[in-house]
């Protein structure tokens, strides 16, 4: 099972990212399903000047829409350390097998399994704002990757630092199924759903924010599952939180499977920089109250 590192000294804060409605590990966090679904035929946005990708322009967001797979309006990118072309690297291209996804499979909520008492891992959620929520199958997470494979994005977004998501609205919702009766629940639908690679560099950590338009804490709670698709170290990218309560700065590493659950609109977080050779590759799939 996934311990959690804690990160005793503060590190200096990075310039603050100028967001579409959310930064870091989160596509339009602030919209409605409904809206980042009317958006998924939209035009390329940007937020400021288009600039490059550099450790210098770490902080710029950068918008871009698939319309009949072709970006439209995006000067293609450098290839990243490590030979990795940012536009075009996916995680599941390692090979050419995939089929269909089951989406049976998918949504299936035995494809989870739950690190605890479910009670005292909700406590904990919303005490602390992050917890170590279970971990799902490989069959799953194979699913997943034949979804990915055979499905378009609605939007593509740089976050800067070398980070890159891939974000799905309403035809991501099949994603959920393991947690939609649990976030039901607890009042909670389906949000969005986004497949986010961090490349390696030598640039800089992102900077503290929550997922929320002005990045203060939003009375709309906002519950994300984070998904491991590769193995999460805090050399790799891993995502820090700063726990609400006891304001502990934690990260979560765990191998591939691994499902962590976050309050993406209370708890401050940052994505760290890749320092490894390979991309570090989670999803997020957000939940709205």
């Amino acid at each position: 099972m996934p311990g959690i590192a804690t990160d005793p000294q503060s590190k200096a804060d990075q310039p603050e990212v100028e967001k579409f409605g959310c930064t870091d590990e989160s596509v339009l966090s602030a919209q409605t399903a409904q809206e980042r679904s009317n958006k998924s035929g939209g035009s390329s946005e940007t937020n400021g000047e288009e600039q490059g990708r550099s450790r210098e322009e770490c902080d710029v967001n950068f918008l871009k829409t698939r319309v009949d797979e072709t970006f439209l309006d995006v000067p293609k990118a450098a290839v990243v350390q490590g030979g990795y072309d940012f536009d075009e690297w996916q995680f599941w291209k390692k090979d050419d097998l995939h089929g269909p996804p089951s989406h049976e499979k998918l949504s299936n909520p035995e494809a989870f399994t739950w690190a605890g008492d479910v009670a005292t891992l909700e406590q904990s959620l919303f005490a602390e704002g992050v917890v170590l929520l279970g971990t799902v199958s490989e069959e799953w997470l194979q699913q997943l990757e034949c979804f990915c494979a055979s499905t378009k994005f609605d939007n593509v977004l740089s976050l800067g630092c070398e980070r890159r998501e891939d974000g799905y609205a309403a035809c991501g919702e099949v994603l959920s199924g393991p947690w939609a009766s649990w976030m039901k629940a607890l009042k909670h639908s389906y949000g969005y759903a986004s497949v986010i690679t961090a490349f390696p560099t030598d640039g800089d950590d992102q900077g503290w924010h929550r997922d929320t338009p002005d990045d203060l804490e939003s009375e709309d709670h906002q519950v994300t599952m984070i998904i491991y698709l590769t193995e999460v170290s805090v050399s790799n990218g891993a995502t820090e939180f700063r726990r609400i309560t006891s304001k502990d700065e934690v990260s979560i590493p765990g191998p591939r499977g691994t499902v962590v659950a976050f309050e993406s609109s209370r708890t401050e977080h940052r994505g760290l920089a890749n320092r490894s050779a390979h991309p570090r590759v989670i999803m997020y799939i957000a939940f709205d109250d």
